[in-house]
């Protein structure tokens, strides 16, 4: 198949699922980086399909080290039979794909661009793999879930002196606003969760992304439950269990400082 490098490795996935392999198994849905979908990890590193490009992400073709990440049940011969491939000299008007277990794929643009090289892709770590590219991300939403996502007001209907609906009550200043603005775009894509060595399915670690939509209400000047919000947190499998590597930001797709806003919530935690 051809590919330039402006295209995104999930235009590239589109393409073989239509053309070659109808069997492939990867999940998406906007294709604009807004739903997280289709989050996995590329050469290593989790990242979404649709926002990183082959120009990007296509590295050299190297052998795989021994203790490299690949999914259960690939055959080493066959990786490497798909590197010895894709750096032979070859017809340029042809890309070389490979349909290893690792999902790893050559592209090569057009015959004046040169070969891309090796794309390698798995499902996002620190997840059970269902098949090829999908992770079950139940247990990251069932973490989320369990912080209760959601504003907590008093309940009282407030009123003006008149006895009208006061639409103004919870107006807040823009220093408010801007204490949770950047939290609130989290779209619990489970990058942060992939990137963190502690995390593990949310057995022992709630997870970075759990966390960050606590932080988002903590912060949030409207909310009436900040201390009930703490008190979930504050446990041995809570911030506790965080060991402040601060991996789960490097990634991130919206720009959240995942690592600084935990911080954050550690230093809350003890001031209280």
């Amino acid at each position: 198949m051809q590919a330039s490098g402006q295209d995104t490795i999930l235009d590239c996935l589109l393409n073989i699922k239509r053309t070659m392999d109808p069997t492939l198994a990867f999940r998406y849905s906007c294709g604009h980086g807004m739903c997280g979908s289709d989050a996995v990890s590329i050469n290593g590193t989790p990242a979404l399909l649709c926002t990183a490009t082959v120009e990007q992400w296509a590295i050299q073709p190297q052998k795989p080290q021994e203790n490299a990440f690949r999914r259960t049940g690939v055959r080493t011969d066959d990786i490497e039979a798909a590197l010895e491939s894709a750096s032979s000299p070859s017809d340029p008007s042809k890309t070389p794909v490979s349909q290893s277990g690792d999902s790893s794929a050559s592209s090569a643009p057009s015959s004046d661009q040169g070969d891309w090289g090796v794309i390698s892709l798995s499902a996002l770590p620190g997840f059970p793999v269902q098949r090829d590219l999908i992770a079950d991300i139940d247990s990251m939403l069932e973490q989320i879930i369990k912080l209760k996502p959601y504003l907590q007001a008093d309940g009282v209907l407030a009123t003006t002196d008149e006895g009208k609906v006061d639409v103004f009550e919870y107006l807040q200043r823009p220093d408010q606003l801007a204490k949770y603005e950047v939290l609130s775009n989290c779209i619990a894509c489970g990058v942060c969760e992939g990137s963190c060595p502690v995390f593990a399915g949310g057995d022992a670690f709630i997870g970075p992304a759990a966390l960050v939509n606590a932080s988002r209400f903590i912060n949030d000047s409207r909310d009436r439950a900040t201390d009930a919000r703490m008190d979930a947190i504050d446990t041995a499998d809570g911030i506790a269990a965080c060991q402040s590597v601060r991996a789960c930001s490097r990634q991130c797709p919206k720009g959240i400082d995942v690592g600084e806003e935990i911080w954050q919530l550690i230093a809350q935690v003890r001031e209280r």
